[in-house]
């Protein structure tokens, strides 16, 4: 037997036939473990080293104002994207709307004529599906412009809703009473009900279904000790009257009976909206008011819940041509 042979053999049985020893499973995950962490760890470093050439600065910011108070003009209003750049309301034009929203399918925009676009493109994570959803409802775009870190597009919408009254904006002009005792104002313009202080009526902006809804944010009595009622007289009518409504809060998954809203035109009646017990959400409701088209009339809104609870509705309302 020659050497090579016998030397095979001395070798001991767990030892691979080249005679050198592989690492374990364990040993071979730690370091593919030990790479990741690196790779990672230098990744970081980078992106927090390239940060500040991504973000705008204050030049690009400064233009971007400069552009839109030149160029801007009543029913605009700038969205960003993405929605968090809140920087964008120290530097605009105060008389810009800024809609700093997560989405924008199926919101309506009352008043808005053109949308002005303001992105960072740059920054990580960047999606531009609000414009995707917006340019779909587009007539023409101009743009994009690039402003260093910003880009700036304008959309002219097709169709923009351009309500002839928005209900919530009129208010301070209401009757409000419970149970026919009258309910009146304070410095906050916060309508407060001389039968039951804990019931009140107000312009506020709430946070309903992920959004800030402009609306009227009141307390609905119970059954037994309502209605609650907000009379807006001179309103100029249209072929529709639309509106929305929304439990605000947590609340809105609770309850176990609906609130009742009805609506009236100079006595008569144009329909009701009950917004249900458990049911998150913006719901819609739209009545027909093509008989008074070009009439000012009073509208009047008429609210009850079944049960005395803690649940607030905001709810808005406007006619359209």
């Amino acid at each position: 037997m020659g050497s090579g042979a016998r030397a095979r053999e001395e070798l001991p049985q767990h030892l691979p036939a080249s005679g050198r020893l592989r690492p374990s499973r364990p040993k071979q995950a730690a370091a593919v473990f030990a790479c990741l962490v690196a790779a990672l760890g230098v990744y970081g470093s980078y992106f927090y080293l390239s940060l500040p050439r991504r973000l705008p600065s204050p030049i690009d910011w400064r233009s971007a104002a400069v552009l839109l108070a030149r160029d801007s003009r009543r029913g605009d209003a700038v969205a960003l994207v993405p929605w968090w750049a809140e920087r964008a309301r120290e530097v605009l034009p105060a008389s810009l709307p800024v809609l700093a929203y997560p989405h924008l399918a199926g919101e309506e925009l009352l008043g808005v004529r053109r949308i002005w676009f303001l992105s960072l493109p740059d920054t990580p994570g960047f999606q531009s599906s609000i414009e995707v959803e917006i340019a779909g409802r587009a007539l023409r775009s101009f743009g994009p412009h690039r402003l260093g870190g910003l880009e700036l597009t304008r959309y002219d919408l097709r169709a923009p809703v351009l309500p002839l009254a928005f209900l919530p904006d009129r208010l301070a002009t209401a009757t409000v009473s419970l149970h026919g005792s009258p309910c009146v104002p304070d410095a906050r313009s916060t309508y407060r009900c001389v039968a039951a202080q804990s019931i009140s009526v107000r312009r506020e902006e709430r946070e309903v279904d992920l959004l800030p809804r402009p609306c009227l944010y009141a307390h609905p009595p119970a059954d037994h000790a309502g209605p609650l009622v907000i009379s807006f007289p001179n309103v100029p009518l249209g072929r529709v009257l639309r509106g929305h409504t929304g439990i605000v809060g947590e609340l809105a998954l609770g309850g176990t009976a609906p609130i009742h809203l009805s609506v009236s035109a100079n006595g008569r009646a144009l329909g009701a909206a009950d917004e249900p017990p458990a049911s998150p959400g913006w719901h819609a409701f739209q009545f027909d008011t093509g008989a008074e088209a070009g009439k000012v009339e009073t509208v009047t809104f008429s609210l009850t819940a079944g049960e005395a609870d803690e649940r607030h509705l905001c709810f808005d309302a406007y006619t359209l041509p």
